[in-house]
This record gives structure tokens, C-alpha cells and sequence, in this order.
């Protein structure tokens, strides 16, 4: 059975997840934000390893306890290569200083998404089915995990909306063909996004009318 662990994070209220199957004693964590010790209790309270850190973009708000967590647990951190300048860049990756706990810390990046619309990742004895979403951030991705019946949006699409384009490498045309890629998913997925409660593709869908 795969868990699937939601932690809210930080002022701007950033979904982390921690994500693996019971039967196996490591888990990855999908967009730590701006909550280092809430991050650290939830993965020691499993009893699990974390292993891999799985970015669905780079902004701050994603991915500020990152570093600290790979320097603690000693895990690979994951990133589509378009997103990776964001992580080496408290400017780049658009820091809010005044509204975050944790410090802007450089992450060194160990794999890179495959280059291409779609793509596989295997972590954690799980298979992911990586799409590459630009829109929001040049290298915004998301990620689906069929046997969980999950897709990690990160800030592509929200139970109910979508995430601003007018950002530093924000693309609006970009963002609607994003958003009908992921609007072709299979509709029983459950979209667990960067913000905000969870939701169907089915209810989401219906909400905007798309057949």
C-alpha cells in the first residue's frame, strides 16, 4: 500500500508530501518547503529513511528546507534541468525573506529530470510518470503515480485554479497547453497540488467544464 502524507508548510501554506510503501523502510519527500522541523518529525515519526527529494519546481516556497534535508538524511535531489539555476539562487528561485522561517541555503542538484514532454523516475521502489509542465516555471513538472492513482501538480493546476505566469520565466501560453495536458490525464486521478486540499481530475475538470 502506498502512503501518501500531506504537510502544510510555511506562510505561504506550500503542500509537501511525503510519499512510500508500507511494505519498504525508505520515503521521498515531493516539494519540502519552509517547515524543516515539522518535515523532520513527520519522516522520523514514520521510521523510515528519507532517500530522494522530488522538486516539481524551484521556487522558494517548494524547496527552502531542501538543502537542510539533504544535508541531514544525505538525499538525492531531483529537479527538471530548466528549474535547476533556481536552487543555486535566492533571486532566481524568487525568495520572500520577510515571510520565511528558513534561510535561503543552496541545493546541490544529484539527478535531473530526462529532457522531453514525458518522462519515468523510479525512487523509493516507486514509478513516476513524469510530465514536463512549463508555465509557471520554465521547468515545472508533474508527476504521476499510477498505482496510487495520484498526480503531484506542484503549482501547474490547483483543485481550484492555476499558477500565476507573471513570475520570472512565467509563460501564460505555456501554461494553457500545461493545463490541457493535464486535463487529458485519466480523470480518476487525485490531483495533490502545491497549494490547497486535493481533489479529482474528474471534479477539477468539471468545475472548468472541460469534457
Amino acid at each position: 500500500m502506498i502512503v501518501i502524507q500531506p504537510l502544510v508548510c510555511g506562510a505561504y501554506e506550500e503542500n509537501a508530501y511525503l510519499v512510500y510503501e508500507e511494505s519498504r523502510r525508505d520515503l521521498l519527500v515531493i516539494d519540502p518547503g519552509d517547515d524543516l522541523p515539522a518535515l523532520c518529525r513527520a519522516i522520523a515519526q514514520t521510521g523510515r529513511t528519507l532517500t530522494d527529494i522530488l522538486l516539481t519546481h524551484g521556487h522558494f516556497d517548494h524547496m527552502l528546507a531542501a538543502g537542510p534535508l539533504k544535508e541531514k538524511y544525505g538525499a538525492r535531489v531531483h529537479v527538471h534541468p530548466l528549474d535547476e539555476p533556481m536552487l543555486r539562487s535566492a533571486e532566481a528561485a524568487q525568495m520572500n525573506a520577510e515571510a520565511c522561517v528558513l534561510p535561503f541555503s543552496p541545493v546541490g542538484v544529484d539527478a535531473l529530470y530526462p529532457d522531453g514532454e514525458r518522462f519515468e523516475l523510479s525512487a523509493c521502489g516507486l514509478t513516476f510518470q513524469g510530465m514536463h509542465t512549463p508555465g509557471h516555471t520554465p521547468g515545472g513538472v508533474c508527476l504521476i503515480l499510477p498505482e496510487a492513482q495520484a498526480a503531484f501538480t506542484g503549482d501547474t493546476i490547483f483543485a481550484r485554479g492555476y499558477g500565476r505566469y507573471d513570475f520570472p520565466g512565467g509563460d501564460l501560453h505555456q501554461l494553457m497547453k500545461s493545463l490541457r495536458a493535464v486535463l487529458s490525464l485519466p480523470r480518476s486521478l487525485t490531483v495533490y497540488s502545491g497549494h490547497g486540499e486535493a481533489d479529482t481530475l474528474a471534479r477539477i475538470a468539471a468545475r472548468w467544464n472541460v469534457r
